[in-house]
């Protein structure tokens, strides 16, 4: 409730000199708040101790909204406060792209109930109600958008595809001899596939030429990326393994996507004289 108050004055002549007496007398009069409006808002009691505002400002103008949420602290293994759930919700994913909701807010209180319809997706036509309790819809409000054809991949297809309420599942095979870089499957959701796994290329042990004098070595084999052979030196040859000596005759190599790895040598060996020195032989 609001107070102003009014001025009443009374003129009186007191004698022939004609001197002047003002007597005024002051009378409350209550007013309706209504009819005494300020310009703006500060900021609400206990902001920055207890609340958190968005937008924070000192001052806020006739129309300005606020969005605001108490602060607790945890003292003692306890919070200070109760803590409650969000009172409101958010527009539903997909609402401005893929459904049609009446009414049409960016926000919704507890409490309020929206219908909604799909206008894309593999749900299109189909229609709904939804309540927001808790800052949470009632229920899940899907209107997905649909998913294009899986993704390809180089030396391998996909061999099995699954559909379950608007949601594709694939699973990829590779060509013989390649690997898939991981198994199982990929899931497209909203119309958005992720990426597909790769097929890992094998590795030709023909590259070792024969001046690196490896014992039986196939004129040509594959091994699967991940895996590994082991390779033996000549009679009479020996591999040079870090830093001992040339003593090793036996040689393990491991295939990486199409790439021979073995360590910091070549897999070469050299003919040991009888005094242990190592040959050249051409």
């Amino acid at each position: 409730m609001f107070y102003s108050f009014h001025f009443y004055c009374i003129y009186h002549l007191i004698n022939m000199k004609s001197s002047l007496t003002l007597l005024c007398l002051v009378v409350w009069v209550n007013v309706d708040a209504s009819s005494a409006q300020t310009e703006y808002c500060g900021k609400p009691e206990g902001a920055g101790r207890r609340m958190q505002l968005i937008p924070d400002r000192e001052r806020y103008e006739n129309g300005d909204q606020v969005e605001y949420g108490c602060l607790a602290i945890c003292k003692n293994g306890e919070w200070d406060k109760t803590i409650k759930g969000k009172d409101y919700c958010s527009k539903p994913e997909g609402a401005d792209t893929r459904m049609l909701l009446i009414p049409d807010r960016e926000r919704y209180e507890n409490g309020d109930q929206i219908d909604y319809g799909c206008l894309s997706g593999p749900n299109t036509g189909s229609r709904g109600k939804a309540t927001c309790k808790n800052g949470e819809w009632s229920k899940t409000i899907e209107c997905q958008a649909s998913c294009p054809d899986p993704p390809s991949i180089e030396n391998g297809d996909f061999i099995k595809e699954k559909r379950d309420e608007g949601i594709t599942e694939v699973y990829y095979q590779c060509s013989r001899r390649y690997t898939l870089s991981f198994t199982g499957s990929i899931r497209c959701q909203n119309g958005i596939w992720p990426s597909p796994p790769k097929c890992l290329r094998p590795c030709e042990i023909s590259t070792f030429d024969a001046e690196y004098n490896l014992q039986n070595l196939p004129m040509k084999d594959n091994i699967a990326h991940g895996e590994k052979k082991t390779l033996q030196c000549k009679e009479g040859y020996y591999h040079k393994y870090k830093r001992f000596g040339w003593n090793i005759v036996e040689i393990e190599v491991k295939c990486d996507d199409g790439e021979m790895q073995y360590g910091e040598h070549k897999p070469i060996c050299k003919f040991m004289s009888c005094k242990g020195t190592p040959i050249s032989v051409r």
